[in-house]
């Protein structure tokens, strides 16, 4: 029997005991009610009945300390009961007294054993002796219910109410089982009874600059109930909050709540004096009944798992090494690490291997040390999955490393941007001919991923200096056409950015092996390869949209009446068969993240484009930053997130363009982005100044400058003067305004009245004056498909004609495109001009000269260029750079080289139009 289904009749049955008496000295008794005994003081003697209706005699006079006892059944303690459990009666004895079942029972806070009292009477029944047993006869004395169920009070078992052998209910007992020893209620459906589930130590510390008390953690294990949150303890020095809950396996929403401070953007106030804050230092976020909340993903602490604790790939004399070493983490159990059940794989291009004895070799406490030598250059992964004596084995971990001459980065790296479709028919086969009402030039042209892999190979992409692709979307998109923005026209999803499968290669592209061939050939070049992931929105047709439509959001399309593109960037469509995806929605938020991991692992791929950042709640960014960082980045291997926040610019002073730089920003960081692309850069410089020349060099300066000092620390931005969403740049340089029949609007024409190719060298020039200055840019600058040598054409669809080799390009085209492989050249084989600082140096309307300088190595670039139509000379100093009088500076694009002067100046000619790049 439960010992609280006694509690009530505690009081009333001791007070009574009190009244008949025990001695003479009321006082005595003033103990009965809270421990059942009876008190007599010093020197006193026992005269009469006790509590037990025995027979309670003195042992002697003089009583000065200690406990005396009479029969049994009383004793007498001047100490009290409060602090010293001194009663009566030893757990589980049992005995009548009349109709009343006295139980001795422990007393669940105190500890303290203690009679419960039961009046047989209330079930019909008596109290008699069986043997040596009293209890109830004659009727049923269980307090439950059959079928209900309940944890027990040790939290280790599950207690359910059924039917004893006598006819009464009663409590069964089926203990949880060992690593998984905690028993909860469950609230999910449906039903809400008790389950047996593992739960893991999980600890949390929390800061904050103001200061604060009273905080407390309140979560959905417990129902963000403030009564029931865990209070955290500090602030220790270094004014840190921490507290360990328990908590089962897998994303656990929470919020910090504390009393003081002030509200935030992360913080907000109940009204009650609580501040109710999510976790500035927490990654992952969840929706808990459409509320926002910081997450901890709790790994299954019953697992065994791995830490990485060195990891470094070498590079020297024509092969690799790597060393690895990983210390053993036990799982909750403890049973210990079984040394000859890991699993070790080798895995290069898609072909795995397992790692010999050699290679792998596991110590007595489970660590592993991985060796491997006589490595050729490119991409590894090795994957290790540890193993209990239990026989339990834990989550892979991944040791992706790369082996080449040259340490990669993504700050600096020069990303070309690919529309598969319309590059390089590889494979005629797979093309699916023309799709009945869709316009020509929204149709499929053939272009697929063998045409890809074959420019990798042949050196196209190495002779422009690419380090990077960013791909457009691959996923299978659907057959038929639909209705452009227009409303008229229809086109197809031969863009890729209309998915209807979620693991799946579009067939018309060349489908998964033609993906890997390109991976293969990208990463045998050093390149590295970034899927354009889609995770606004998906095709009407999905399967996910078909099996679960709840996931999805319909309603208004994007700019058309009362649905604004920014006051309903998160619950807009794109399109009326573009059904947007509700992140809110934790079980397609964990999808969409899931199908992510799956792509980057099953293809090998490098990174992610985001599409659309501002129209998905900030949530789908920092949970996919999370997985990613988590799955792929143990070994110190960066995996490029690249995102696409749309802004503007404004022609004004600080501080009026914030919410440009801002809105960008808040998605970049260590918890999201490494960085987007820079709008702010492209509407204030790229086609004002260099195709249109409606702004001179020293607004380009200025405003490169600026946003350098917006964007947040460490941030790899992206600028760009093209790309799929905007007209092409040559077109924009045609298109400027000079007549009337190059308006600049004609360039924003879809259907008619279209950009057509320039008729003059003009747009070319402004190309690559503009191409000189990209190439320049710290980040990871974009370089459009065909941009390499002026590609033209107005808005989608014109801005994606079919990619030209060289044997199809013009006088001018040629041109542009040898200038560019020389831009591209010098951007990846000089250190400083991909990497280094941006350092300005003197700018007119015409000309600018900046440098980039890596101050650690001395390493030093200096870019100079003139939009003029004469050659332009210009006298900078190089003081600052490091350089010293002698030193000759070599311009990587001709044959001219210039001298650095005795009073550490340079003279620099710039040729009309065009530009040059100076390094030692």
């Amino acid at each position: 029997m439960r010992a609280n289904f006694y509690g009530p009749f505690i009081l009333a049955v001791l007070l009574s005991l009190v009244i008949l008496g025990c001695d003479d000295d009321d006082s005595n008794n003033l103990n009965n009610a809270t421990c059942g005994n009876d008190l007599i003081e010093t020197g006193e003697a026992c005269d009469g009945l006790e509590l037990g209706s025995g027979n309670c005699e003195s042992l002697g006079q003089g009583f000065t300390g200690g406990t005396l006892s009479c029969d049994g059944d009383c004793q007498y303690d001047t100490s009290g009961c409060t602090s010293t459990c001194t009663n009566a009666c030893e757990n589980s004895i049992r005995a009548c007294n009349g109709n009343t079942l006295r139980v001795c029972e422990v007393n669940q806070v105190t500890g303290c054993t203690e009679w419960y009292e039961t009046d047989c009477t209330l079930t019909s029944g008596t109290c008699e002796i069986s043997g040596e047993v009293a209890q109830c006869t004659g009727g049923c004395v269980n307090d439950c219910t059959i079928d209900d169920e309940r944890c027990n009070t040790a939290g280790s078992s599950i207690e359910t109410c059924v039917l004893g052998t006598t006819g009464c209910t009663e409590w069964s007992e089926t203990a949880c089982p060992e690593a998984a020893p905690k028993c909860v209620m469950d609230d999910g459906e449906p039903s809400a009874g008790p389950v047996c589930i593992l739960l893991c130590p999980t600890t949390f510390v929390y800061t904050k600059a103001e200061t604060i008390s009273n905080v407390r953690i309140a979560g959905e294990w417990q129902g963000f109930d403030l009564l029931t949150a865990t209070t955290m303890t500090g602030p220790d020095t270094e004014g840190r909050f921490t507290a360990t809950v328990d908590l089962p396996p897998g994303l656990n929403a929470y919020k910090i709540v504390h009393q003081g401070g002030s509200t935030s953007e992360l913080c907000s106030s109940d009204g009650s004096g609580n501040i109710w804050c999510m976790d500035h230092t927490q990654t992952r976020r969840k929706y808990v009944g459409g509320t926002e909340n910081s997450a901890v993903l709790v790994p299954d602490c019953s697992l065994p798992s791995f830490e990485v604790v060195q990891s470094q790939a070498t590079y020297g004399g024509g092969t690799g090494t790597y060393d690895a070493q990983l210390s053993f983490l036990d799982g909750i159990e403890g049973s210990g690490p079984d040394l000859t059940g890991y699993e070790a794989t080798l895995t290069k291009d898609f072909t795995s291997r397992a790692l010999t004895g050699s290679e792998l070799v596991v110590a007595v406490d489970g660590s592993v040390t991985v060796a491997l030598s006589g490595l050729n250059t490119g991409k590894y992964k090795i994957t290790l999955s540890p193993r209990t004596l239990s026989g339990k084995a834990g989550e892979p971990t991944r040791l992706i490393f790369w082996v080449e001459e040259e340490e990669f980065s993504w700050d600096g790296a020069l990303v070309y941007m690919v529309m598969t479709d319309r590059f390089i028919d590889g494979d005629s086969s797979n093309n699916p001919g023309p799709t009945p009402g869709a316009e020509a030039t929204g149709d499929f042209y053939g272009g697929d991923l063998a045409g890809l892999a074959a420019a990798i190979s042949d050196g196209t992409l190495d002779a422009l200096g690419v380090r990077a692709i960013w791909l457009s979307p691959f996923q299978t998109n659907p057959n038929g056409a639909y209705l452009a923005a227009d409303g008229v026209h229809q086109v197809t999803g031969y863009h890729g950015y209309w998915p209807i499968k979620a693991r799946e290669v579009d067939p018309r592209l060349g489908g998964e092996q033609a993906l890997r061939q390109v991976v293969i050939a990208a990463h045998a070049h050093g390149i590295r390869i970034l899927q354009d992931y889609v995770l606004n929105h998906v095709h009407e047709d999905h399967e996910y949209n078909l099996s679960h439509p709840e996931w999805f959001r319909t309603g208004c399309v994007c700019g058309t009446q009362n649905c604004d593109w920014t006051e309903h960037a998160l619950d807009c469509m794109f399109q009326s068969y573009l059904p947007d995806i509700n992140h809110t929605v934790m079980a397609a938020n964990n999808q969409f993240v899931a199908d992510a991991i799956w792509w980057l692992d099953d293809f090998d791929l490098d990174g992610l484009r985001v599409d659309a950042v501002k129209h998905v709640e900030e949530i789908a960014t920092r949970n996919l930053s999370a997985a990613v960082r988590e799955t792929f980045e143990a070994a110190g291997t960066r995996y490029f997130l690249m995102g696409e926040t749309a802004m503007g610019w404004s022609d004004c002073a600080d501080p009026c363009n914030d919410e440009n730089y801002n809105t960008i920003s808040k998605y970049i960081g260590p918890q999201g982005l490494d960085g987007q692309f820079d709008f702010v850069l492209y509407h204030g410089v790229s086609y004002r100044t260099f195709a249109y020349g409606d702004q001179g060099m020293l607004h380009a300066d200025y405003w490169l400058q600026h946003g350098l000092s917006k964007w947040p620390e460490g941030a790899v931005m992206t600028p760009y003067i093209g790309s799929h969403d905007t007209a092409r740049f040559a077109s924009m340089a045609d298109y400027r305004g000079q007549d009337s029949a190059h308006d600049r609007g004609i360039v924003n024409n879809q259907w008619s009245n279209i950009a057509a190719a320039p008729t003059d060298a003009e747009p070319y020039r402004r190309l690559r004056v503009g191409m000189t200055w990209l190439m320049g840019l710290p980040g990871a600058p974009l370089l459009y498909y065909g941009d390499e040598y002026g590609q033209w054409g107005g808005v989608d669809p014109n801005n994606r004609m079919m990619w030209r080799s060289s044997g199809a390009l013009s006088a001018d085209e040629q041109e542009t495109l040898t200038y560019l492989q020389k831009l591209g050249t010098a951007r990846r084989n000089l250190r400083a001009f991909h990497h280094g600082d941006y350092v300005s140096l003197g700018a007119t309307e015409d000309t600018l000269v900046f440098a980039r300088h890596i101050t650690a190595t001395g390493e030093v670039a200096i870019v100079g260029l003139t939009r003029a139509g004469t050659a332009q000379a210009t006298v900078v100093s190089v003081a600052s750079l490091g350089l010293t009088a002698g030193t000759v500076l070599h311009d990587q694009l001709s044959n001219y080289s210039v001298t650095v002067a005795g009073d550490l100046t340079v003279t620099i000619d710039i040729p009309a139009s065009s530009g040059v790049i100076l390094a030692p």
